[in-house]
């Protein structure tokens, strides 16, 4: 865990810290995301899929906004996940000319076994901090990843070189 004393922290070495903290994290979960993927055998767009669908079933074409892969790529993406269990296609009971697709046992299992430790890790650590602390947290990490939403949306429009 790491001590932040007030008094002998200046605000723009605070800031220097968390900006290096916020690399570290962001390096440490696609270190562990990557893993997963090893010993799972899936690669970062079906992770990423299988994260989408956790959120309930879904569209494929919403599959292909999530993961910004084309039509064709999700069709392709969803019948490899579909081949190894992790995901099912249904109609969609709005509109049965439709399908949507969700996850299914196999990714719930593998939630539980690789993700669930992680999130009760998480939540014991998040325990013992007061809930003025925590809001604190909430609101830097509602901005942080405001700031990288931003960040990628101005690298896909700038202008080719």
């Amino acid at each position: 865990m790491i001590e932040v004393k007030k008094s002998s922290t200046a605000k723009p070495e605070l800031i220097e810290k968390l900006g290096v903290l916020i690399m570290r994290w962001q390096e440490a979960s696609q270190r562990y995301d990557e893993t997963v993927g090893d010993i799972f055998q899936l690669g970062p767009a079906e992770r990423l899929c299988l994260s989408f669908l956790t959120s309930g079933p879904q569209t494929a074409s919403a599959i292909a906004r999530a993961t910004r892969l084309t039509p064709a790529a999700v069709t392709a993406l969803v019948d490899r996940l579909e081949a190894r269990n992790y995901v099912r296609r249904r109609p969609d009971p709005r509109d049965r000319r439709k399908v949507l697709v969700e996850a299914s046992a196999a990714t719930e299992a593998l939630i539980h076994e690789v993700y669930l430790p992680l999130a009760k890790a998480g939540a014991a650590a998040f325990d013992k901090r007061s809930a003025e602390e925590l809001q604190i947290v909430a609101e830097v990490l509602e901005q942080t990843i405001a700031i990288q939403n931003e960040m990628t949306e101005r690298l896909l429009v700038r202008p080719e070189k």
